[in-house]
């Protein structure tokens, strides 16, 4: 049997802004979701949106500097969590646990519509 390949690229938006927490034993975590809309399709119904979970010291740079709206790109793996809720029914979610997570510079645009090249 082969090594099983488990890597993921996402390009999207901050949808929920990241909070920083730390386990019982003081690691740090954060949590947010990011929407990709795929090549430029802008049909709400083609919105994909992805949880996302850093740790350790990505976790303390996406706490500080990831904003609602920012566009950025996560590199990681995905993992699938499963748990039971109060009532006993089986739930699900995947996430994907980021690894590295490259943010995208905003393009302003001056009066006459060209890129700013600041």
């Amino acid at each position: 049997m082969s090594k099983s390949v488990n890597v993921v690229i996402v390009e999207g938006g901050v949808v929920r802004e990241p909070e920083l927490k730390y386990t019982g034993n003081g690691v740090g975590y954060v949590r947010f979701a990011i929407a990709h809309a795929g090549y430029g399709n802008l049909d709400r119904d083609e919105v994909s949106y992805f949880e996302v979970v850093a740790w350790n010291k990505l976790a303390e740079i996406c706490s500080s500097y990831l904003k609602k709206g920012r566009r950025i790109i996560v590199s990681g793996t995905l993992r699938q969590n499963r748990w039971e809720d109060e009532t006993g029914q089986k739930k699900n979610r995947v996430v994907i646990v980021a690894s590295d997570v490259k943010f995208i510079p905003s393009q302003r645009r001056s009066s006459n519509n060209q890129p700013n090249n600041r």
